[in-house]
Formats: C-alpha cells, structure tokens, sequence
C-alpha cells in the first residue's frame, strides 16, 4: 500500500477552497536585552584613573558599581545625588561620594537615618533634600520604580565569597555525618558505585550573595568525589518578585517540603543546558534510585540569621544550615516555631476578646488546611466594599466602641497606604474606630503613651496593627503592652482568614508533626500574598482606597 507524500510547500501555502483568508501574520519581537557593561561608554568603562581608584578605595570584593552609577548620572543629568546605604555598607558612603564627585561633577547627600531593607528606600526624603536621583544600596528593587518620586537605582553590592570552600564543607559535613550512621548501625560498604544517601539541598542567601548561591548550587550538583557515599542535587527556590534564591526578613520561599524536588530538578537542569546549548535530556531515575535513602535540607549564605529565620518560619520541618562568608563557617541552625506560634495566637486571642470581635462564618484556610467557600479575591473584595451593619454578631459592642491603632510605617516606604486603607475599611465594617498614627519607628514606650492596658475602661488604643515589618511583631510583639499585630495577623483575628498553623498546639510543650509542617506565612513582598501583602492585586499601587467614615 503506497503511502501519502506530504504536500508541498506551495501547496500548503496556497489558499484552501472557497477563498478563506490567511490567517494574520503574528510577528513577535524580542525583548530588549538588559543594560551590561558593554552599554556604558568607553570614557567611563575604561577610564584607568577611576578603575584604579575603585581598586584602591574600595574592598575588591564589594561590587558597587561605580561606571552603570557615573553613566546613570550623566544620562539623567543629575545635578544632586543621595547615596542610601544600610548600616554595614555606610562607612564607605564617603568614598562613593567623593567618586561620585570627581567624575560626574555632581553633588551628593548622604542619608543619615537607618535602613533595614529594601523597604526603606527614602526617595521622599532625598526629593526634600533637592536630589534628582536616589542610589539605594545592599537590597533589591521591591518598591517599583513607578511608585518613588524621583528617579532612584538599586544597587545590590554583590559580594565575591569563597565558592568552594562552601561546597566543600557542605559536602564534608554531610559525609562525616553519613559515616558515622553507618558506623553506628554497623553498615558495610557492598562495593556497588551507587551513593548510600542523597542530600536534597535548597541552597538560598541574601541578595548580596545571589551568584554565589547559583554557582553552589551547580557545583553541588556535580558528581561527589567518592560515589559511594553522599550524592548532593541542588536547586535554587525563588519566590517572586525576588531573585532565584533571594530571601527578606519578611518574605521567604514555602511548602519547600512538599514540593516535588525532582521536577523541579529537572527544570534546574533543562534551564541550565539551554543556557550551555547542551542537550536538553536529564537523567531518569531507576528503581534503585528511589530506595536509596534521602534528606531535604537548606543551605543558606549569609553573616547573620535574621533573613534565614524567615524561611526557617515558613518551612518549620526542614534542616537549616547557615555558611558565614566571613567566619568560614557552616553551622546548623535552629528556630523555636511552637513558641512563636504560642506567642503569636496568644496576641491573636487578647486582641479578639478586648475588641469584642467574633470570627465571622465563612472564611478561607490559605496556609495549612484545605480552602473553604472564598478565595483570596473575595476577601479584599469584602474588605474594601463598606459592609451594612445588618451582621450585628461580627461587629463589636456598639455601646462600649473600642479603637484601634493602625501604624503606618514611615521609615523610607515601609508603610503602604492600600494595605492601610483595606485595614481601615475592614476595621468600619465591624463597628471599630480606628486612629492612624505614622511612625518611623515602634517602641513599646512610644506605644504604652498611647495605648490603654486595663480591660473595660474608656479611652486609649486597645490593640494595635502596624503596617511597617511582620517581623516586628513576629519577634518583638510579645514586650508590648497590649496586642501588635501585624496585617496578617488582624486578618486572622476577625475570621477573615483561617490559619490553621497557628491553632495546632495549645501549649508549648505540645510538638505535633502538624505544628512542624505547617509553617507560618513569610509573603510580604510576594506576588502569591494575600490581601495583607503588598503585592496583591491594587496593594502594588500603593495608593489610598476611598474610605467611609
């Protein structure tokens, strides 16, 4: 039987029957490549004077991009800079300055004021300064540019680390710990070159360090020395809009536990042979595979455990393990989840009992549980609608009315103001008078002023909500004098939000795997937040919803 010869060229382009038209002709071009060194032009890329300057007046390992900053300031015509600098990084700000100065003939201002993040990006204060140009550095770009008002440029200041001497004690480590358990269970060696455990590593950091953490993650992934014993798989987790890898004290990766690690091995790996035009075929995995033994474990870069404990908040069952750059040391980290969480709905519980507010009875599980009758978008939908006082049980005693405290955070662009204007709303509905109060910082003196401690007497905030950092109230809410909730958290306690994690255990010594597993949620700056979250739906805007009075 003679087969079909496929039509030709002519005839598949040919018209069909009946004079149909052809289809339009999509054209898509390609995006515009990103700004690189090549772009900057050569009287400042090869400028000997300055590049010899750079090398002398500051650390060769510290990545402060000086020639992108001379050309953003000649493009810009720039006649006033402000350098940004957080606290590690300002004892260099005179030297940029003076960089700056000689090579671009501008002026600069220094900022003086703390800085403890992205978050506190202080383009008002360099406006009221007369600076047309804001340089932020040490973070990555989480107020987007469209929102500050004058032109700004982020700056991350990578740092050059030791790459494999990381790997290396990773691998050490895990390695001595493998012999020991073979040791101890009177294990032998059968002589098969197949690996006796694998290590599933989630290697994460600060932003900092963002290309060491790729290149650790890739060598790891190289085949172990001795096959015999630990064989490591690596990925880089990201949450977005951050960097592959990159975690904040407020927003970190989660249900890394529960993730499919070997899909997302895969993936790791067609990525990474496209980008070397290699072939795109990754190794299946045998039966034998599947029984060998296999740990989950995160490795984190960084000099300090505050960005790590947010992962460690939102992935409680998973191993930490922190690399200091600095110390050369790998050391094996530890956070008391039950005690937060304890701490945590104590102030949840205080804050629904003194306000008189009871959990309305439909809401939504977004942490751990299952989703129950409204998703995310019908909670803010419901928030910034002005509700009807026709719920009279979810709207508190309208003959002793209560009032809240809501904090907007003024320290740079910590405070959002649409997350202050659903707050507001959703604070009317219940029958509850708000006082808005905009702090740069929140002691518990500044708030004990202001705050009213005795349970049924008139006047004073009786909670407060702060709109500035989660993890104030994550870490400090329990040394205040009355409740400090963070958005979240005020979401939780009017029953808008049923999070599960945080009513597990009743006690502190009651460690259940289910208060483990689920972890409590660090998606302040991510795109898959809630409500509560400054990138959700209009919250990115920043702007103010009108609000009823």
């Amino acid at each position: 039987m003679a087969e079909a010869s496929p039509p030709s060229a002519a005839a598949a382009a040919a018209p069909a029957a009946g004079g149909t038209k052809r289809a339009p002709r999509i054209i898509r071009r390609r995006k515009k490549a990103a700004a690189s060194a090549d772009d900057i032009p050569p009287h400042i890329q090869n400028n000997s004077q300055l590049h010899h300057i750079i090398s002398t007046a500051l650390p060769k390992d510290y990545e402060f991009e000086i020639p992108k900053t001379l050309w953003r300031i000649e493009k810009s015509h720039a006649t006033n800079v402000a350098l940004q600098l957080p606290e590690g990084l300002l004892m260099y700000a005179s030297t940029i300055g003076d960089i700056l100065i000689k090579f671009a003939t501008t002026g600069r201002a220094i900022m003086g004021p703390v800085t403890y993040g992205a978050c506190c990006i202080d383009d008002l204060s360099a406006r009221a300064l007369g600076c047309d140009l804001l340089v932020h550095y040490g973070h990555s770009c989480l107020v987007p540019l469209t929102c500050t008002v004058i032109p700004c440029l982020y700056v991350f200041v990578e740092i050059r680390v030791d790459v494999q001497h990381l790997v290396d004690c990773v691998r050490l480590t895990f390695e001595e710990e493998e012999k020991e358990r073979q040791n101890g269970e009177g294990e032998e060696k059968d002589g098969t070159n197949y690996p006796t455990r694998i290590v599933e590593a989630l290697v994460m950091g600060t932003v900092q360090f963002r290309s060491a953490v790729v290149e650790s993650a890739q060598r790891l992934n190289d085949a172990s020395s001795d096959p015999t014993q630990v064989q490591f798989q690596a990925i880089v987790p990201q949450v977005k809009p951050l960097s592959p890898g990159e975690v904040l004290g407020c927003t970190a990766p989660s249900g890394l536990a529960q993730m499919n690690f070997q899909e997302a091995l895969s993936k790791t790996r067609r990525r990474q042979a496209r980008k070397n035009q290699e072939a795109t075929d990754a190794p299946e995995e045998t039966a034998l595979d599947n029984a060998i033994p296999r740990e989950r474990v995160m490795i984190f870069l960084a000099d300090g455990r505050f960005h790590l404990e947010a992962v460690m908040i939102s992935n409680p069952s998973l191993r930490a393990m922190r690399y200091d750059p600095y110390s050369k040391t790998l050391t094996e980290e530890r956070y008391e989840i039950v005690k937060m969480k304890k701490l945590r709905r104590e102030a949840i519980l205080s804050a629904r009992q003194i306000l008189g507010v009871g959990a309305p009875t439909q809401r939504i599980d977004v942490v751990g549980g299952k989703s129950e009758t409204r998703s995310s978008d019908d909670i803010a939908n419901s928030v910034l609608a002005a509700q009807s006082a026709s719920q009279p049980q979810s709207r508190a005693d309208s003959s002793h009315p209560k009032t809240m405290g809501i904090i907007l955070g003024t320290l740079g662009r910590q405070g959002n103001p649409a997350i202050l204007s659903r707050i507001r709303t959703l604070l009317h509905s219940r029958g509850i008078r708000s006082m808005i109060v905009l702090l740069s910082e929140i002691f518990p003196k500044k708030l004990e002023m202001m705050s009213n401690s005795s349970p049924g007497s008139a006047g004073g905030v009786c909670a407060w909500v702060q709109i500035a950092c989660p993890r104030l109230s994550i870490d400090w809410g329990h040394y205040f004098c009355v409740p400090v909730l963070s958005p979240f958290e005020l979401f939780v306690a009017f029953g808008e939000v049923a999070d599960a994690s945080l009513w597990v255990a009743a006690e502190e010594k009651e460690e259940t795997t289910e208060e483990h597993e689920n972890g409590y949620p660090m998606d302040f700056y991510s795109k898959s937040g809630g409500p509560w979250a400054n990138y959700y739906d209009s919250n990115k805007e920043r702007k103010v919803a009108r609000c009823e009075s």
